[in-house]
């Protein structure tokens, strides 16, 4: 079916209470969903990604997770989204 995936993981933080921020990430090295939310979930958590959020904790009950496959063709292809609702 395709030779290439990659997972687009993204988490929500809080800016305001009225105001949602979503950042996101793009796992390569992923054999499943768990392991690619993970990956991300670590690398939202390095000193460099708290710092461009101001410190703003993640949303711990939150995450978007979707597969992004590349056919023979070079065409990529992304799933709808899959919300999680706890990771």
């Amino acid at each position: 079916m395709s030779d290439t995936a990659l997972w687009l993981v993204g988490f929500r933080y809080h800016v305001a209470p009225d105001r949602t921020v979503h950042c996101f990430y793009v796992v390569d090295n992923a054999r499943d969903r768990q392991q690619a939310r993970r990956i991300a979930a670590d690398l939202a958590a390095t000193s460099a990604e708290r710092g461009r959020r101001n410190d703003i904790v993640l949303d711990q009950g939150w995450a978007e997770l979707r597969c992004l496959h590349r056919d023979f063709l070079g065409r990529w292809d992304l799933e709808p989204a899959e919300a999680v609702l706890s990771y």
